[in-house]
């Protein structure tokens, strides 16, 4: 089984395939699910990495889901069909162990209701994906985009190496 989560694949060579730091992802996000303009209530978040630098961060549905092995409740679970993790909403007790070990920091606690919030891919068709103006969120599965980023390290290390060498 493949599981699908949102992707951000940014072309480091072209300044115009990088995240424009526009925050459309999470309104449209916050908007879908819950009829608000607030971005706190998004179920995508941007991480400023500073100097200019945003990344918009989602659910990776990690195989061994650290958040779904740490909720005391059983909240947080995998849908058999796709693998995705989602939560009961009704079930969550908003205690935040979830968010303390989710390794890409995508789980976080509505500012509304205290429940646990992630990504859940919009049931399919992610808004975020759709209205995305730089085109750098895409509906992947998980192991392309981790080879992806893989690839983009091995790339900076290498252009590291080819600096100190040049000198």
């Amino acid at each position: 089984m493949t599981k699908q989560r949102v992707g951000y694949f940014e072309d480091l060579n072209d300044p115009e395939a990088q995240c424009s730091r526009c925050r459309l992802c999470e309104l449209i996000c916050a908007f879908h699910h819950h009829q608000v303009g607030n971005p706190r209530r998004a179920k995508i978040k941007v991480v400023s990495l500073g100097k200019g630098a945003d990344i918009p961060v989602a659910c990776l549905n990690c195989t061994d889901a650290p958040c779904m092995n740490i909720c005391p409740t059983g909240a947080l679970y995998r849908k058999e069909t796709d693998g995705m993790v989602l939560v009961h909403d009704d079930v969550c007790i908003g205690c935040s162990m979830c968010v303390s070990v989710c390794p890409a920091g995508a789980v976080t606690l509505d500012p509304v209701d205290g429940t646990a919030t992630k990504c859940d891919l919009c049931g399919g068709e992610p808004r975020c994906v759709a209205y995305c103006p730089a085109k750098v969120l895409r509906l992947t599965d998980s192991d392309l985009v981790s080879r992806k980023r893989m690839r983009t390290y091995a790339r900076s290390l290498v252009g590291v190496q080819e600096d100190r060498n040049s000198k």
